[in-house]
């Protein structure tokens, strides 16, 4: 007897079908990691005050001159200075100051926004390029 079989018709519909599904979903997933990323930045920003304060406490009244002083406390992917799609470049200024600046691995595809804190423990943003300062305060 005859097999019954998909026409070429039904098969371009159904494929039709699954790209503008895909074209709907994907860019929701993006959206979705970039934001994860931005928000486990900023809780590693606060992680890495958190760590910072107790080594200062702890060594004299003075910052670390290099984040990997701090693997102990923080652990050592985000000592070295790479975590969830962020570059951290942590700068040592003197015993009592420094900053450091969070800025996207891929712009755009890790992350939208550029941080920066220094020794107050005020995380700023900015969405142009990389945060100073001067930028607003963000959560």
């Amino acid at each position: 007897m005859f097999k019954k079989t998909f026409t070429l018709v039904e098969i371009m519909i159904v494929v039709t079908i699954i790209i503008i599904l895909a074209l709907l979903v994907v860019p929701n997933m993006l959206r979705a990691k970039v934001t994860s990323n931005e928000a486990t930045t900023i809780a590693n920003l606060k992680g890495i005050y958190t760590a910072l304060q107790i080594y200062y406490n702890d060594n004299n009244k003075a910052y670390p001159q290099t984040l990997a002083l701090l693997s102990e406390y923080i652990g050592s992917t985000l000592a070295s200075g790479s975590k969830s799609g962020y570059l951290f470049n942590y700068t040592y200024e003197n015993e009592d100051t420094f900053y450091i600046k969070a800025n996207p691995r891929t712009p755009g595809r890790t992350g939208t926004r550029y941080f920066y804190m220094d020794e107050t423990g005020t995380i700023r943003a900015n969405s142009q390029g990389e945060a100073s300062e001067t930028d607003p305060i963000t959560e």
